[in-house]
C-alpha cells in the first residue's frame, strides 16, 4: 500500500523547487505526493488522501489548520523554513513558535543541531521526535545538483555583467499589503506593547531598513563600474526600493526566479540577516553583512558570521573591492566552515531529500479508513468560505492578488522538464511520474 505525502509550498521562488526534489525522492520510495500551492493545499484537506503533511511554519497562525489535519487524520510533521536564522533563541522562540503549536507534531524536522536544540528547550516542546535533516533548498545548492542552476547564471551574467546582489529582508517593515506590515503597526499603534521582542525587533528592523535606504544610492555612486541588483523578500513592497534607486542608472530592482541562479551569477552578495547569505556560502558567492546599527538581542548571527560586517557605505565598498578580487581568506573561511556544521546538516553525504524520508519512515502510518465527523468537516466548510470572502478584498494577505504575487504559477509541462533534470544530475527519478491534479498542485507518484 502506497503511503501519502502532501508538501505544500508558500512561496514559489523560495520553496517549490527544493520541495520537488524532496516529492521525487518520496516517490522514489513508494510514496504518492501532492505537492503545490499552500493555500489551495489547505482548502483540499478534507478530500486529499489521508496523508503525513509536512508544515513549513511553527507560528501560531497555523494552530488551526494544524489541528484540523489531524481531525481529518493526517499525521502532522513540523518544520520551519525560518527555524535556521533567528536573533537568539528566546527571541525566536516568543515570536515565531506559537503557543500549543509544538505539541501537535508527529514528529519534527530541523535544519540543523542548533535548531534541534533550541526546539528541545522551547516551553511548549512535548517530546515528539526531532530528527535533524537538513533542508532540500541546501541540497540544490550542493555540487550535485547546482549545475542544474549554471544555464540560468549564465544568461544572468551575459545580462548584467559584474553586479553586486543586495538582499532585502523587512517585510515586517515594507509588507507588499502595508496593512499586514506587524513590527511598523507597533511601532506605530502599540500593537504588541505587551511583547517587548516584538517592539523591541520592530524598532531595530526599522532602524535597519532606514541605513539600506541610505546605501542604496550610495554604493551605486561608488561601484559605477558594477549593476546593483536589488532583490527584495517576496513579501516585501519594491516601491520604495525603486524610489531609491531612481536616478541611479546602475541600479536594478527587481526579485525573479529562484535565489540559486542569482547568486552564482553575482560577484558578490549584501544583506542584513538574510538567509540568502548562508546559500551563498554553501555555493562559495562572498558575502557582506551591512550593519549601520547593531542588537546583541535583535542581530540575526549566523548569516553575519558567515560574511564580512561592516558598518558604514566606506567599508562596504572597500570589503566588497577585495572579496571580488581576493575572496574569502583560508583562516576566515574554515572559521565560518565550523559555524556552518552546527547549524547546517545535509552539507555532505546523503540529501536532505532523502534524510527527510528516512525520518518519514518512523511514523506512524495515517489511518487507511478515517472519516472525520461533520462537525469537522462544517468548520473546514467554514474556514474555506472566509478565505474566498478575504480572496476578493485587496489589501488582505488572502487575497487573490496577494497570493498570485508569493506564488505566481507553475504548469505541468515546466514541472515534467524540472524533475528530468534533477534526475539526469543525479541518475535517479527514471521510475517518477507527474500529473497536474489543480492549478499549481501536482501529484508526484512511482510508476505504475
Amino acid at each position: 500500500m502506497h503511503r501519502h505525502l502532501t508538501i505544500p509550498c508558500e512561496t514559489q521562488t523560495r520553496e517549490f523547487d527544493a520541495k520537488l526534489l524532496l516529492a521525487c525522492c518520496a516517490a522514489e520510495r513508494g510514496y504518492r505526493v501532492t505537492i503545490g500551492e499552500k493555500k489551495r493545499l489547505n482548502r483540499r484537506i478534507g478530500t486529499l488522501p489521508v496523508s503525513i503533511y509536512l508544515s513549513k511554519s511553527l507560528t501560531s497562525r497555523n494552530l488551526k489548520i494544524y489541528r484540523l489535519l489531524h481531525q481529518f487524520g493526517h499525521r502532522v510533521v513540523l518544520g520551519d523554513e525560518e527555524g535556521l536564522v533567528y536573533p537568539s533563541a528566546e527571541t525566536y522562540v516568543t515570536t515565531k513558535v506559537g503557543a500549543d503549536i509544538l505539541s501537535l507534531g508527529d514528529a519534527m524536522l530541523a535544519w540543523g543541531e542548533e535548531c534541534a536544540r533550541v526546539w528541545r528547550a522551547a516551553p511548549g516542546y512535548r517530546g515528539a521526535p526531532i530528527h535533524v535533516t537538513g533542508n532540500p533548498r541546501i541540497d540544490l545548492l550542493r555540487p550535485e545538483l547546482s549545475p542544474y542552476f549554471a544555464h540560468e547564471a549564465k544568461a544572468l551574467r551575459g545580462r548584467y555583467g559584474q553586479f553586486v546582489l543586495i538582499n532585502t529582508n523587512f517585510s515586517r517593515i515594507n509588507h507588499y499589503l502595508p496593512g499586514e506590515s506587524r513590527h511598523r503597526k507597533a511601532l506605530d499603534e502599540g500593537i504588541d506593547a505587551h511583547n517587548p521582542d516584538v517592539v523591541g525587533l520592530a524598532r531595530h528592523k526599522q532602524l535597519l531598513f532606514e541605513g539600506f535606504k541610505a546605501m542604496v544610492p550610495a554604493l551605486a555612486r561608488s561601484l559605477p563600474e558594477f549593476t546593483i541588483v536589488l532583490r527584495p523578500h517576496p513579501s516585501e513592497s519594491d516601491e520604495v526600493w525603486k524610489r531609491c534607486a531612481s536616478g541611479c542608472g546602475n541600479v536594478v530592482v527587481l526579485n525573479q526566479g529562484a535565489i540559486a541562479p542569482w547568486l552564482m551569477a553575482a560577484d558578490a552578495v549584501v544583506h542584513n540577516g538574510c538567509t540568502t547569505a548562508i546559500e551563498a556560502y554553501v555555493l562559495g558567492t562572498p558575502a557582506v553583512a551591512y550593519q549601520p546599527v547593531t542588537s546583541e538581542r535583535y542581530d540575526l548571527d549566523l548569516p553575519n558570521a558567515l560574511s564580512e560586517r561592516v558598518s558604514d557605505t566606506e567599508q562596504l565598498v572597500s570589503v566588497l573591492h577585495r572579496l571580488i578580487e581576493q575572496g574569502v581568506s583560508p583562516q576566515r573561511a574554515e572559521q565560518r566552515a565550523e559555524v556552518a556544521m552546527r547549524h547546517l546538516s545535509g552539507l555532505q553525504g546523503p540529501l536532505a531529500a532523502d534524510r527527510i524520508i528516512d525520518a518519514l519512515e518512523t511514523v506512524d502510518p495515517p489511518p487507511g479508513n478515517f472519516a472525520a465527523s461533520w462537525g469537522v468537516r462544517f468548520e473546514l466548510l467554514r474556514r474555506n468560505l472566509r478565505k474566498a470572502i478575504e480572496a476578493r478584498i485587496p489589501a488582505h494577505r488572502n487575497s487573490s492578488a496577494y497570493l498570485e504575487h508569493m506564488f505566481p504559477g507553475v504548469g505541468l509541462d515546466a514541472v515534467r522538464v524540472q524533475i528530468q533534470r534533477y534526475g539526469e544530475l543525479l541518475g535517479r527519478f527514471a521510475a517518477v511520474r507527474v500529473s497536474q491534479v489543480d492549478p499549481n498542485v501536482f501529484r508526484v507518484t512511482p510508476a505504475p
